[in-house]
């Protein structure tokens, strides 16, 4: 039995032709796809205003250039601030030593004065 079907099997791949196609089909079949593809994106572009949409995407491109530039500028002056803080805190601290300085060498005039008599 098993004989029978190997040799049925046999006798059908001898008796039949093979359906060779012969040419370029899949050439074609690509140059056609490509077509579509650039037929439906020009289509697209014209139904969807595709000019448009490219300058909507260049205004952001810029409005998100311009955001980090203001960014940068924000930083700095930040920092440019702080370092007036911390001079003007160094320069309220030299104030206050130098008021010291003044108040103890006016003592030590007047002490002087008291001593040696008032100048004329």
């Amino acid at each position: 039995m098993l004989n029978k079907i190997q040799r049925k099997r046999r006798i059908k791949l001898v008796q039949g032709k093979p359906n060779i196609k012969v040419g370029s089909t899949w050439l074609k079949t690509i140059l056609f796809a490509i077509l579509i593809f650039l037929i439906t994106t020009f289509f697209s572009y014209r139904i969807f205003d595709g000019g448009n949409s490219f300058q909507y995407l260049l205004t952001i491109n810029e409005q998100n250039n311009e955001i980090s530039e203001l960014k940068n500028k924000i930083q700095k002056l930040k920092l440019d601030s702080q370092l007036i803080e911390i001079s003007s805190i160094k320069k309220d601290e030299e104030l206050k030593k130098l008021k010291e300085e003044n108040n103890d060498l006016q003592e030590e005039i007047l002490f002087y004065e008291k001593i040696v008599g008032k100048r004329r």
